[in-house]
C-alpha cells in the first residue's frame, strides 16, 4: 500500500527542481531506481517521472537520451495531463529543434509554451519559454525582437525574485551582445550569470556561462583567454560522466580559437579531432570553414575546397541558417580560395557579394526598438566600418591588378562610405527619437494615455516634500466614473475602455499645463493641482463634472443602431493646510470627499470638510506608495 501511494503522489517529483540543478547526476541515479516500476506508476506520476528524467539527461549532456525520453513522455500524454507538464514538454521539444537547427519550428513551440504558461498563470515557465525563444531568434541573426522580449522577461523574473531565471536571461543577453559584436557588454552579462550560477551551485549552468565567456573572448580576438575558458569549461563538465556532447563543445572551441589565432598546424589537428566527435552539425560547419582557411594558408587548395564544400553542404541542409552571418562567411573564404588560385576576378566578385550580404544584415538589425538597448552601439558601428573598409582594401588590391575596373571600384568605395555616414546619421536620429519615446512609455498608462499610478504618486510626494506653505497650497482631485461596472455589463468592456480614454482626454483639456492627471485604478483617476486653493480647485472639479455629463459617449448596439450614452463622474477634493502636510493624509481626505459625493447622489464634486473626518468609508490602504525612479 505504501509503495502504491509512493507511485501515485507526484508532489515530491514536482519539487526536486533545485536538487536536480544542483546535483544532476545523483538525482538522475535516484530517478533511475524507479525505472523498473514504470508500469505501476499512475499516469500523472509517470509523466512527472519522465519529465524529471528528461531534464536530468539534458543537464548531463545526454542529448540522445533526452530526446528519447521526451518522445516517451509525448506518447504517455493523455486528455487529463496537467498543463504544467505539457508546457515543459513544449519547451523541451523547442530546445531539441533549436539544437538541430530547425529554428522556425522551435520558435513556434516555444511561443506556444509561453502563451499556455501565461494562460495558466505559470509566470516562471512563461519567462523560461520567452528566454529560450529570444535565444532561438538570435541564432537566426535577428536581434530586435529578442532584446525586447528579454527586457520584459527580466522584469518578470525580477518581480518573481527568481535569481535563477535572472541568471538565465543575463546569459542570453551575453550571447546576443556577442553576436552583435559588443564584446565588453557580452562579457559583463556572462559574468553576472556566472556569479549567480556559482552562488546557486548549479554545475551545468556554470559550465554554460563559462563556455559563453570563452566564445566571446574568441570572437573578441583574445584567444589565450578563450582557450583558458574552454579548458575551464571542459573541467567543469566532468560532473557528468561519458559527456560526449560537452567534450565536443570544448574541442570545438579550442580548435576554433587556435585557428583564429593563426596556429594552423595545431588548429588542423584540433579540428580533425573535434569533427571526429559526435556533435551538432552547424558547429561542424564552422569547423570546416576554419579548416578551409588554414589549408589555404598552407597552400593545400584542393583540400581547402573539399572542407569548404562540407561546410556549405551543412548550411544548405539547414535552411534557417541561409543568409545568416555564419553562412555568408563562406563567400569570403571562397574569395580567399579564388585569390590563392590566381582567379582575381572571381575573388573580387565573391568579396563584393559578401560585402553586400553583410551590409543587408546590418540594415536589418537597425530599428527603433533595437537602439535603446545598444548603449555602446557607436563603438560597434566603428568596428563594423573598420572591418568593411579592410575588406574594401582587399578589393582595391584586386582592382590594381585589373586596371580596367579601377575607376568603378573607386566609385564603389565613395558610395559605400557615404552610405555608411548616412546610416550613422539616421541611426543617431532614431536613437534620440526612441529614447524619448521610451521615457514616455515608462510614465504613461497605455489605456488612457494619462500618467500612470507610479508617476502621479511620485509627483504628489515630491510636491508635498517641497515644504509648500499656505501660499503654495496643493489640491488634489480623486475622480471615479459612476456606475462603471454597469457600463461594462451593458455595453461591453471595449466601450468601457473607450469611456476611460475619453474621460482622461476631457481631464487633459480642462486642466492647466502644470497640473497632472493619472489613472490610479480601474476607473479611478488622481489629479494633482499645484498652487491652487480649495475654491479654485472646486471650480475646476465642477467644470470637469459638467463637461463629462454633457459629453456624448457613442456606441453601436448589436443590431447596428448608434447609441448615445450618458456617463457621469464623482469627484472628491482636498487641499493642503497646516493640519494636512503629508500625501497620505491629503489622499485620505480626498477619498472621504469622493465617498461623500457618491453617497450624495453621484455626478458631483465635493470638497473635503472636517465633518467627514471620522467617516469609515473604505477598506483602502491609504499609505501612498513611493517608487524609486531610475
Amino acid at each position: 500500500m505504501a509503495n502504491a501511494a509512493k507511485l501515485t503522489d507526484s508532489l515530491a517529483l514536482q519539487n526536486i527542481e533545485h536538487a536536480l540543478h544542483k546535483e544532476p547526476w545523483t538525482t538522475y541515479q535516484s530517478l533511475l531506481e524507479q525505472a523498473d516500476q514504470i508500469d505501476e506508476m499512475s499516469p500523472n506520476y509517470k509523466l512527472w517521472w519522465l519529465l524529471r528524467k528528461a531534464e536530468a539527461e539534458n543537464l548531463l549532456y545526454f542529448f540522445d537520451r533526452f530526446e528519447a525520453t521526451v518522445e516517451e513522455s509525448l506518447a504517455a500524454v493523455h486528455e487529463n495531463t496537467p498543463a504544467r507538464i505539457l508546457i515543459n514538454l513544449d519547451i523541451f521539444r523547442g530546445l531539441i529543434l533549436q539544437r538541430e537547427g530547425h529554428y522556425l519550428r522551435s520558435q513556434k513551440l516555444l511561443k506556444k509554451a509561453q502563451e499556455s504558461a501565461l494562460a495558466n498563470d505559470y509566470i516562471a515557465l512563461a519567462v523560461q519559454a520567452k528566454q529560450e525563444l529570444a535565444y532561438t531568434l538570435s541564432l537566426t541573426g535577428v536581434y530586435e525582437l529578442p532584446l525586447t522580449e528579454l527586457q520584459q522577461a527580466y522584469m518578470e523574473a525580477f518581480m518573481l525574485n527568481n535569481e535563477f531565471l535572472i541568471a538565465r536571461i543575463n546569459e542570453v543577453y551575453g550571447a546576443i551582445y556577442g553576436y552583435m559584436h559588443d564584446y565588453a557588454k557580452s562579457i559583463e552579462y556572462y559574468h553576472k550569470a556566472l556569479i549567480s550560477y556559482q552562488q546557486l551551485a548549479y554545475p551545468y549552468y556554470e559550465g554554460e556561462a563559462v563556455y559563453g565567456l570563452a566564445v566571446t573572448y574568441r570572437y573578441w580576438g583574445k584567444y589565450e583567454l578563450a582557450i583558458e575558458y574552454y579548458k575551464r569549461y571542459r573541467k567543469i563538465i566532468e560532473f557528468s560522466p561519458n559527456n560526449i556532447n560537452g567534450k565536443f563543445f570544448a574541442a570545438y572551441g579550442i580548435a576554433m580559437s587556435e585557428a583564429s589565432r593563426g596556429s594552423c598546424e595545431q588548429a588542423l589537428r584540433s579540428i580533425n579531432y573535434a569533427v571526429s566527435i559526435e556533435g551538432l552539425s552547424d558547429y561542424k560547419a564552422e569547423l570546416y570553414k576554419r579548416k578551409s582557411e588554414c589549408l589555404i594558408t598552407e597552400g593545400k587548395l584542393d583540400e581547402a575546397k573539399i572542407a569548404l564544400n562540407k561546410a556549405e553542404e551543412i548550411f544548405y541542409s539547414l535552411p534557417e541558417l541561409l543568409g545568416t552571418r555564419w553562412q555568408i562567411e563562406t563567400l569570403k573564404i571562397e574569395a580567399k580560395l579564388a585569390e590563392a588560385q590566381g582567379n582575381h576576378k572571381e575573388a573580387y566578385k565573391l568579396l563584393e557579394q559578401f560585402n553586400e550580404n553583410e551590409i543587408e544584415l546590418l540594415k536589418e538589425n537597425m530599428s527603433d526598438r533595437l537602439l535603446h538597448v545598444r548603449a555602446t552601439l557607436e563603438a560597434d558601428r566603428q568596428n563594423v566600418e573598420i572591418s568593411l573598409l579592410q575588406q574594401r582594401t582587399k578589393v582595391q588590391q584586386l582592382e590594381f591588378e585589373q586596371q580596367k575596373q579601377a575607376n568603378t571600384l573607386q566609385v564603389y568605395v565613395i558610395v559605400f562610405v557615404a552610405t555608411l555616414v548616412l546610416i550613422m546619421l539616421f541611426f543617431t536620429y532614431f536613437q534620440w527619437h526612441h529614447n524619448k519615446k521610451l521615457k514616455q512609455l515608462s510614465i504613461r498608462d497605455p489605456l488612457s494615455n494619462s500618467f500612470n499610478r507610479r508617476y502621479v504618486f511620485n509627483f504628489l510626494n515630491k510636491l508635498i516634500d517641497a515644504n509648500y506653505d499656505e501660499k503654495n497650497t496643493i489640491s488634489i482631485m480623486v475622480i471615479d466614473i459612476d456606475d462603471f461596472k454597469r457600463v461594462n455589463d451593458l455595453y461591453g468592456h471595449p466601450f468601457g475602455d473607450e469611456v476611460i480614454r475619453q474621460v482622461a482626454n476631457i481631464g487633459a483639456n480642462i486642466l492647466r499645463k502644470e497640473d497632472v492627471i493619472g489613472r490610479v485604478g480601474g476607473e479611478e483617476f488622481l489629479c494633482v493641482l499645484p498652487r491652487i486653493d480649495a475654491v479654485q480647485s472646486l471650480h475646476i472639479a465642477q467644470r470637469f463634472v459638467n463637461t463629462v455629463n454633457q459629453h456624448e459617449f457613442i456606441t453601436e448596439s448589436n443590431n447596428g443602431d448608434i447609441q448615445k450614452i450618458q456617463v457621469s463622474v464623482s469627484i472628491g477634493l482636498a487641499t493642503t493646510s497646516k493640519k494636512v502636510n503629508t500625501s497620505t493624509e491629503l489622499y485620505l481626505q480626498a477619498d472621504k470627499a469622493l465617498y461623500h459625493a457618491k453617497r450624495s447622489g453621484k455626478n458631483r464634486a465635493i470638497q473635503y470638510q472636517e465633518s467627514m473626518q471620522y467617516m469609515n468609508n473604505s477598506k483602502k490602504n491609504y499609505e501612498i506608495p513611493t517608487f524609486d525612479e531610475k
